[in-house]
């Protein structure tokens, strides 16, 4: 996976989901040392739970295109758009994610198309 993009992916919904509750924790009435280790643990949860979910929507459209491969199923860039948003819409309807934190879930899984072209001619 492209390191690039995956860090702008989990930048982008690091700075999102952190945003609202570290606010809350800095407007808290706790002195600056207890406010910075609440900061700390709160970063370092955001980011495990962001590379979790990243991890585990991949893992789903992974069985999608394994299921066309073995049914010896051609894969383009447009069916394969087409399965990203599946899986996408599948998440966000059992409501682990954000609609937001979907979108970029997905507009990185759409990112990966040149990956998944090169490893489905293997």
């Amino acid at each position: 996976m492209d390191e690039g993009k995956t860090f702008s992916f989990f930048k982008g919904l690091f700075i999102g989901a952190i945003a609202g509750a570290a606010a809350g924790i800095l407007l808290a009435p706790k002195s600056g040392k207890e406010t910075q280790e609440d900061l700390k643990k709160l970063a370092k949860e955001y980011t495990e739970k962001a590379v979790d979910m990243y991890e585990a929507t991949k893992k789903m459209l992974e069985k999608k295109l394994d299921a066309l491969k073995k049914a010896g199923s051609k894969i383009d860039e447009s069916k394969y758009m087409g399965l990203v948003t599946e899986v996408v819409e599948e998440i966000k309807k059992d409501g682990t994610v954000t609609a937001e934190a979907a979108k970029k879930l997905g507009n990185q899984l759409r990112g990966d198309w040149d990956i998944v072209k090169t490893e489905w001619s293997k």
